[in-house]
């Protein structure tokens, strides 16, 4: 059984065991799983060649399962337990990494709770993982749109837990478009209104995020003490996903630093994680930085085969940023195997998708590297219009290091 069965399999057991009797379970188990053909889907798995294949193909086993869960339920729970039971689906959908299901479920909920007053905490938290959908998928503006609603939900209510919660993912989206300044001031914010809150899971969450924008700031020291605090929380609550997260981002630091092995080492422990979690998001991005790592390392093989595995998870969690990333560092590759023209589509292929989604900070990054591409190339004027691009938004997030080193490349 793959991990992500076996992980999937784990999370519906633990909901069904909130929600029902053992005889309801049962019934459920013989009368309608039986019955529906996911036995033979999974024997129909062994004509796939890899694990990896069979990770892939097991989405609609969950999809199907899901469904019939919520039909068997609709009649045999009250209905604020029944929407309980639909949220918690929903965040198993999200931790899965299957947004299109998770979409779907939260979009019921609100659905089932337009009218109800009695439901506006529910329909708040729907709101808000909608939110976090739609900025997986770096739709922006749907984005903004469904946390304010949740915002102003919870405002209403006086829940700083949930507004918390809504800060935190508005910092996350600002940091995902490039406005460091907007995304730092969300997460000072969240982490504030939870400061005499015993929740150690959305603490570790923002600390990460703060972690995140130092780090990008050039200040690596104090972005590994953040992560190495949100280690702590997520190893009190077990959150085995957190910690791949975390992990991840150690090894980001790392890199920075120039210190290779540390990175790989947590990389390495971000992929066993993000493995037992069954987590498909972190696993691509995971893969997207040990390609990268070994594209610093000279290992273009590796990196090449990296960015590979990483393009097809993240075509499957449709990821556009982190394609994004793909492009540029098979740009990077191309660039060292002398290959100008494929390396430059590259490039513009990963500029065209960061700007159509407005991440600011990609789109600087690649930038940099055409400049790099243009100056071993000869076209210096070319080269001096894509460093100047990427020099403009590094001044305006005082990212220090990319800023010495553009302007010693460029002999300013």
């Amino acid at each position: 059984m793959s991990t992500l069965k076996q992980k999937y399999n784990s999370l519906f057991n633990e909901i069904i065991k909130n929600y029902f009797s053992s005889k309801e379970i049962n019934e459920f188990r013989k009368k309608i799983l039986n019955g529906s053909g996911s036995k033979s889907g999974q024997s129909g798995e062994k004509m796939f060649k890899s694990q990896e294949e069979k990770n892939f193909n097991s989405g609609h086993h969950l999809v199907i399962e899901t469904d019939l869960l919520i039909t068997f339920a609709e009649s045999r729970l009250p209905e604020d337990k029944f929407l309980e039971l639909l949220l918690s689906l929903g965040q198993m959908a999200i931790t899965l990494g299957e947004y299109s299901l998770a979409i779907d479920i939260n979009e019921s909920i609100l659905y089932k709770t337009k009218k109800n007053k009695e439901y506006v905490n529910i329909s708040a938290s729907a709101y808000l993982a909608l939110g976090e959908m739609n900025s997986r998928q770096a739709h922006w503006q749907l984005s903004f749109n469904n946390i304010k609603k949740a915002s102003d939900i919870f405002e209403k209510q006086k829940d700083n837990y949930g507004k918390a919660k809504c800060e935190n993912l508005l910092g996350t989206i600002y940091g995902e478009m490039g406005d460091l300044n907007k995304a730092k001031k969300y997460f000072e914010r969240s982490l504030s209104l939870i400061e005499k809150i015993n929740d150690a899971s959305l603490k570790g969450t923002v600390e990460i995020n703060l972690g995140i924008i130092n780090n990008i700031q050039g200040e690596y020291e104090l972005a590994l003490s953040f992560y190495q605090r949100a280690l702590l929380n997520f190893r009190k609550v077990n959150n085995i996903k957190r910690i791949a997260e975390v992990k991840h981002n150690i090894g980001m630091s790392y890199i920075k630093l120039n210190k290779y092995e540390e990175a790989l080492n947590n990389f390495d422990e971000a992929v066993s994680a993000s493995l037992k979690a069954g987590s498909l998001s972190v696993l691509g991005i995971t893969y997207v930085s040990k390609a990268h790592l070994y594209t610093l390392k000279k290992d273009y093989s590796l990196a090449e085969a990296f960015a590979n595995k990483a393009m097809d998870i993240c075509y499957k969690t449709n990821d556009k940023l982190s394609i994004a990333d793909i492009y540029k560092i098979k740009g990077i590759i191309q660039r060292h195997k002398l290959n100008y023209d494929t390396s430059e589509s590259y490039f513009l292929t990963s500029l065209r998708i960061n700007k159509e989604f407005d991440n600011k900070l990609n789109y600087a990054e690649t930038n940099y590297e055409m400049g790099l591409l243009y100056k071993e190339t000869g076209n210096l004027k070319g080269s001096k219009n894509y460093f100047n691009n990427a020099l403009k938004y590094f001044k305006s997030i005082n990212a220090m290091p990319e800023i010495k080193n553009i302007l010693e490349i460029t002999n300013y």
